[in-house]
């Protein structure tokens, strides 16, 4: 996915939780690790390193109570070094 505000950046989904991005259309990748396996993203329409991102829990996050299964949706400020919560049990979000 290409961001509207800068078209060398770039994002990649990838799995197991660890996800990449290009700051240079591709020419150099970089990790960007979540901890979670992301499904969804979308850059931010007008700011730069601005991004949310959604990802569903697993039963390995329910230790001493039953495994439920819901997205979750996250936001970042610094092109994903920093995640911060923004709610659960999310059907749709965007900017």
């Amino acid at each position: 996915m290409q961001s509207p505000v800068d078209s060398e950046l770039v994002f990649f989904l990838g799995v197991e939780g660890v996800n990449w991005y290009s700051e240079d259309c591709g020419k150099t990748i970089k990790a960007m690790n979540t901890g979670r396996n992301i499904k969804e993203f979308q850059f931010h329409p007008l700011e730069r390193n601005w991004i949310l991102a959604s990802s569903f829990t697993s039963c390995d996050d329910f230790e001493d109570e039953p495994c439920r299964i819901y997205k979750e949706v996250y936001y970042s400020k610094n092109l994903g070094e920093d995640w911060t919560f923004i709610a659960d049990y999310v059907i749709q979000f965007s900017w």
